[in-house]
């Protein structure tokens, strides 16, 4: 049974991590050439990545709610309710995107304002994050597409279409970021416009496999509800407060890394950079917990479904590990490999260091995540995520008077060791086992009625 479970985790983590690893690539893809157009144009790109994870986490409450909500339909056997739920999905996410772009443009100066970047700084990442917004749609029903697929407990296919979409991002990337013989040269804009066109791409290989596989009701059969909607956003939106939160409390540890200059946000971002990796791979093994606590739930076996959670987050933290020996070890070789400024590798190095040595508590709260998601709670990741990225902000207050540019650092993985170790009490505690989705009983309340009447 143990081997089965083993084989069964791994051909759903190992994708997924794949996957994860290679969508961190987009930042590495874009940090690496738009550092070639210089150290100011990577710090506005720095601060521009902070404020897209906020604009994600908003879009992505669609997603987020589709693959728990999918996942639990095909545990309890209900493919009706899954396919359906593919549809509406697809419908919600495109407006969500749209509308959400439309009303945070108007915000970015504000955000400027308290980051208080300079004129220079502020062109450059207004012409990223602008163009990002407009484009948002795009983003979001790939990432849609991906959580339907994952919701089956496929992990395969979601990553051969983000290959697809970095494949086409390295090509595009430089082409439109530095021009072909004189033509495409956007800088900026071509980088965000490259990641655009590369995920509308893999959406529509996406969702020409959906139909394919009869994994989506037809969209002449779509028909509004509000329930559907409704628990989406149950189990989508506390993260996505979360992921907002997070990334808007970076907006206000920004202005403390922004006392010490470019060289403060180019160090933060090649500092994001480097743990990135590490980080990707938690959210694979997080979206396999998803995935599985979803299925096992869905079917009422809640035991099993807490077993495998937690088998999931060792074998996360083994890899973890491994990987945060090297990143303390060559932490200024990892850094030279995005900037050759000898005070931007210095603060980044040691960044690095102090990320690694926290790197295995991020894991716990990242995988616990995945699985309260799973199950239908979200409520106590962004709990405790919240309170606590909250707390950097007097932390770096407090920190950096003694420590300098490093206390901001200290405050971050401070953090990180507090969610860690209050996640995987609440997890043991087991309230999430009563959070089944209502749409499973009430699909299973009409099936009784149809059959009384037959």
């Amino acid at each position: 049974m143990n081997k089965t479970e083993n084989k069964l985790i791994l051909s759903i983590a190992v994708p997924a991590v794949l996957q994860t690893v290679i969508r961190s690539s987009f930042s590495f893809v874009d940090a690496f050439f738009v550092g070639q157009l210089g150290s100011v144009q990577l710090a506005g790109l720095s601060v521009a990545t902070f404020l897209v994870w906020g604009l994600l986490s908003l879009a992505e409450i669609i997603p987020v709610g589709t693959n728990s909500l999918i996942a639990q339909s095909v545990g309890a056997k209900n493919l009706t309710l899954s396919k359906k739920l593919a549809t509406s999905n697809l419908v919600n996410a495109f407006f969500n995107a749209a509308i959400l772009g439309f009303i945070l443009l108007p915000v970015l100066p504000y955000l400027y304002d308290l980051i208080a970047l300079d004129s220079r700084q502020r062109i450059f990442a207004s012409e990223y994050l602008v163009t990002i917004m407009i484009g948002l749609p795009c983003l979001i029903l790939q990432t849609t597409v991906s959580a339907i697929f994952r919701g089956y407990g496929d992990t395969k296919t979601p990553f051969y279409l983000l290959l697809l979409s970095v494949l086409l991002n390295l090509i595009l990337t430089p082409a439109l970021t530095f021009g072909v013989d004189g033509f495409f040269r956007y800088e900026m804009r071509g980088a965000a416009i490259a990641t655009l066109i590369s995920y509308f791409i893999s959406f529509v290989v996406g969702f020409v496999l959906l139909i394919h596989r009869n994994l989506r009701s037809k969209l002449k059969t779509y028909k509004f509800e509000g329930e559907i909607l409704k628990e989406t956003f149950r189990i989508g939106l506390p993260l996505a407060l979360n992921g907002l939160a997070f990334s808007m409390i970076y907006v206000f540890v920004s202005r403390f890394v922004s006392d010490y200059g470019t060289t403060g946000l180019a160090a933060l971002g090649i500092g994001h950079r480097s743990e990135s990796i590490a980080y990707q791979i938690c959210v694979g093994f997080s979206l396999a917990a998803t995935i599985l606590v979803g299925q096992k739930v869905g079917a009422g076996k809640t035991d099993d479904a807490e077993r495998i959670a937690w088998k999931i987050l060792w074998l996360s933290l083994v890899i973890v590990f491994i990987y945060s020996v090297p990143l303390f070890i060559f932490s200024a070789e990892i850094a030279s490999i995005f900037s050759d400024d000898h005070s931007v590798i210095n603060a980044a190095s040691t960044y690095n260091k102090v990320a690694a040595a926290v790197l295995i508590f991020s894991a716990a709260e990242v995988i616990l995540s995945g699985a309260f998601s799973g199950a239908g709670d979200t409520v106590p990741p962004a709990v405790v995520g919240l309170p606590f990225n909250i707390l950097r902000i007097p932390f770096s207050a407090i920190f950096t008077p003694i420590f300098g540019l490093e206390g901001v650092w200290i405050a971050i993985s401070l953090t990180v060791f507090l969610k860690g170790v209050i996640m995987v009490v609440w997890f043991k505690r087991g309230k999430w086992k009563n959070k089944r989705s209502k749409l499973l009983e009430r699909e299973k309340k009409n099936l009784l009625e149809l059959t009384e009447i037959e």
